[in-house]
């Protein structure tokens, strides 16, 4: 069994993610832990085998929990065994793309039940881009206040569904905000279901959703924030140099450069980012994530920032996100990069110290909303 607690190998890492994800109720980290002491670290087999079955069992416990008119139990099974069919297609290979659609599908479908139970509302929603559609929800607050809401844009990375990113943002639900998840380009249902491949400028898609969420009667338009995690730490503040609408941008982590900070700096990503980029050749990514850069643009976010960067993280360089905060025009910005002195939270996406670092963020933008 790889130790994902204090993870040295990718397999340890991608369970992080789940652990991480659990406490907010995308898991059972006690069930993460039976299906995982087993898997050998590189067993990819024995990976998909466990996390399927997990998904499967998980996925019966919430139908006999249903039939048996338990609705909050099935809900929380429901939840998990969305995230757990997504665990399971999480190192298939871009030959196994249709395999890779199932069980999107499983995942999207699972918590399209879940949500069905839900005490607040999400509501299935669509983005209209042109000529694309992104699929998503609108996420109702669990104890609005009086008047118009704020609300959240969250976008999630390279291989976040929108479905899986709720469990990070739901803590904005309790604050009595909004929050809107889309699979724009090169994620989720956009990626799996319709073949939408990534895009430089996500100022685009950025700006569809923005529109959506001001459209919308119950939300506040001069209170509207951007949050984006991973390798969304490119992607909203490239929304944000070009959106005057926002009231606050928070990277969490934070990405000047995608060929520079990721894709050249973290080798067993790149797989992941060719089948983004629509499942081109080595060469090509590198050619293509050439204009995957706030270059000349970062001067341009005027609204108030916050990133937020481990120093040991092994998938985007810290020296991408000091380069991007150098370079961000707003005079409200802040760097936190959590290192020796935290002794926790320096990894990707601070998994291990969501309990604090998620709370900051939080806490932060609270102020400016």
């Amino acid at each position: 069994m790889f130790d994902f607690l204090f993870p040295n190998h990718p397999f340890g890492g991608h369970t992080l993610r789940l652990v991480a994800q659990a406490q907010q109720g995308g898991g059972d980290i006690f069930d993460i832990a039976r299906a995982m002491k087993n898997v050998e670290a590189g067993d990819r087999d024995g990976w998909e085998r466990e996390w399927l079955a997990l998904a499967e069992k998980t996925e019966a416990r919430a139908q006999a929990a249903l039939a048996a008119g338990h609705q909050g139990t099935a809900r929380q099974n429901y939840f998990h065994a969305s995230n757990y069919y997504r665990m399971s297609d999480g190192l298939l290979t871009i030959a196994e793309e249709t395999k890779r659609g199932e069980r999107f599908r499983k995942s999207q479908a699972m918590f399209r039940e879940a949500a069905k139970l839900n005490p607040s509302k999400i509501e299935v929603i669509s983005v209209r881009c042109g000529d694309e559609t992104y699929d998503g929800y609108f996420c109702h607050p669990t104890t609005p206040k009086p008047g118009k809401w704020p609300a959240v844009l969250f976008l999630g990375g390279a291989d976040a569904y929108a479905e899986e990113i709720y469990f990070g943002g739901k803590q904005m639900l309790d604050r009595g905000w909004a929050m809107l998840l889309v699979d724009t380009p090169g994620r989720g249902s956009s990626m799996y279901l319709k073949g939408i491949k990534t895009r430089p400028d996500y100022e685009v898609p950025g700006k569809a959703c923005i529109d959506y969420l001001v459209s919308r009667p119950e939300v506040d338009a001069n209170r509207v924030a951007l949050l984006g995690i991973s390798m969304a730490g490119y992607y909203a503040p490239r929304v944000a140099a070009f959106e005057k609408r926002l009231k606050a941008l928070v990277a969490w982590s934070g990405c000047y450069s995608i060929l520079d900070d990721l894709y050249d700096w973290c080798v067993h990503l790149q797989p992941v980012c060719q089948r983004l980029l629509g499942g081109v050749s080595h060469e090509e990514a590198r050619r293509l994530l050439e204009e995957f850069t706030m270059a000349g643009v970062a001067k341009n976010i005027t609204c108030p920032t916050l990133i937020t960067h481990g120093d040991k993280d092994t998938l985007m360089s810290v020296e991408g996100a000091k380069k991007l905060f150098a370079e961000i025009g707003a005079t409200d910005k802040t760097l936190k990069i959590y290192g020796e002195a935290e002794g926790a939270g320096r990894i990707h996406c601070s998994h291990d110290m969501w309990a604090q670092n998620l709370p900051y963020m939080l806490d932060w933008l609270e102020e400016r909303l």
